[in-house]
C-alpha cells in the first residue's frame, strides 16, 4: 500500500538525486532497499523511489547490527562480521584435530579451522571490506555530519549540527533551539553549550530543511553513525516533522576495522591522534568534529592507497 504522506514528483529531475527506482538500484547490485521514500508520477502510474544511501547502508553494512540469533556468549552476531566472513549460517559442530590452515593440533575446529585462524580470516576480511569502502567513498560526492545534543537518551535532541563536504568546506553550521527549552548541565560539561547560547537559534524543522538541501545526492557519514542518526530522527519526531534525510554511514566502524580492531569502536580523538591529524584533543563542536572525522578518513585513504 502506498504511503500518502510521502512526496510525489511529476518529473524525474524534481526528485532528489538520492532517490531512484528499484530497477536502477537492482542494476547496481542493491537488493535490500528499505521502504519507499517517495513516488515518481509516470505514464499514469506512481513508481516507488528508494534511497540509494539507505540501500548502500543495508548492503555494505558498515555499522548495521541485526539479530541473527545469539552467539556462543549469548550476544548478538554482528552482520558486518558475518557478511565479511561469508558466513550467515550457524557453523558446524566443533571438533578436535589438526587445523587445515596452521597445521596445529587444536580443539574447537569448525570446518577444519581453529579459532585463532578463524579470527585472523575474519579480521582480514573486515579490513579488506573497510579498505574497499574507503576507496569507493573517495571517488564519490560525500558529506560528513556531526551533532551536539542535550544528552544520550531517547528523549534527547540535537542542539548543534555541522556538515562539511569532501573538501572540508562548511555546508551547514548552526545551533538549534531545543523543543524542551533546556540543556542539562551534564551535556553542557561535554560541549559547553547552555540554553543561553541557543537563544535566537532556529528550530529543528528549519534546520532540517537546510540539511535536506545540503545532503541531497550525497553519501552522508558520521563518526558514530548510529548515535547521530538516532538523534536527528528523534529531533524530527519530537517536532512532529517528516525526517527525509539519507541513511548515515559509519566512519568509526570503517576506520576501526581498517586499522585491525576486533570491534568496530574507536574514539574520534584517539583515531585522530593515531593518524597524526591532531594532538588527541577534541572540541566537541559539530563542524570541528566533522572536519576531524574527514581528516581521519583522508589519512586512512592515503595510507591504504
Amino acid at each position: 500500500m502506498q504511503d500518502p504522506s510521502l512526496p510525489r514528483y511529476a518529473r524525474r529531475q524534481d526528485a532528489p538525486r538520492d532517490l531512484r527506482p528499484a530497477s536502477e538500484l537492482a542494476a547496481r547490485g542493491y537488493r535490500d532497499l528499505g521502504p519507499p521514500r517517495g513516488y515518481l508520477l509516470a505514464s499514469g502510474e506512481e513508481i516507488s523511489l528508494y534511497s540509494t544511501s539507505e540501500a548502500r547502508s543495508r548492503r555494505d553494512g558498515m555499522w548495521r547490527r541485526d539479530r541473527l540469533g545469539a552467539g556462543r556468549n549469548g550476544g548478538e552476531r554482528d552482520v558486518v562480521s558475518a557478511l565479511a566472513s561469508g558466513d550467515l549460517t550457524k557453523p558446524g559442530e566443533a571438533v578436535g584435530g589438526e587445523c587445515s590452515v596452521c597445521g596445529r593440533e587444536a580443539v574447537g575446529l569448525i570446518e577444519g579451522v581453529c579459532s585463532s585462524c578463524r579470527r585472523k580470516r575474519r579480521q582480514a576480511a573486515l579490513s579488506g571490506a573497510a579498505a574497499s569502502w574507503i576507496g569507493d567513498l573517495m571517488k564519490q560526492d560525500f558529506a560528513v555530519l556531526d551533532t551536539e545534543t542535550t544528552g544520550l537518551g531517547r528523549r534527547d535532541e540535537v542542539i548543534e549540527v555541522g556538515v562539511v563536504d569532501a573538501s572540508g568546506a562548511s555546508l551547514v553550521q548552526t545551533l538549534v533551539w531545543p523543543r524542551s527549552g533546556s540543556v542539562p548541565g551534564a551535556a553542557t560539561r561535554v560541549h559547553g553549550l547552555t540554553i543561553d547560547h541557543l537563544a535566537g537559534a532556529p528550530t529543528w524543522p528549519e534546520v532540517l530543511a537546510e540539511l535536506r538541501d545540503a545532503l541531497g545526492g550525497r553519501r552522508v557519514l558520521a563518526w558514530n553513525a548510529p548515535f547521530d542518526e538516532r538523534m536527528v530522527q528523534q529531533s524530527s519526531r519530537l517536532w512532529h516533522v517528516r525526517h527525509g534525510l539519507p541513511a548515515f554511514e559509519c566512519a568509526m566502524r570503517a576506520y576501526a576495522f581498517a586499522r585491525g580492531a576486533r570491534s568496530g569502536r574507536r574514539k574520534l580523538a584517539a583515531a585522530a591522534a593515531e593518524e597524526g591529524v591532531s594532538d588527541g584533543a577534541q572540541r566537541h563542536r559539530s563542524v570541528d568534529d566533522a572536519r576531524l572525522t574527514l581528516a581521519v578518513l583522508k589519512s586512512l585513504a592515503g595510507s591504504r592507497g
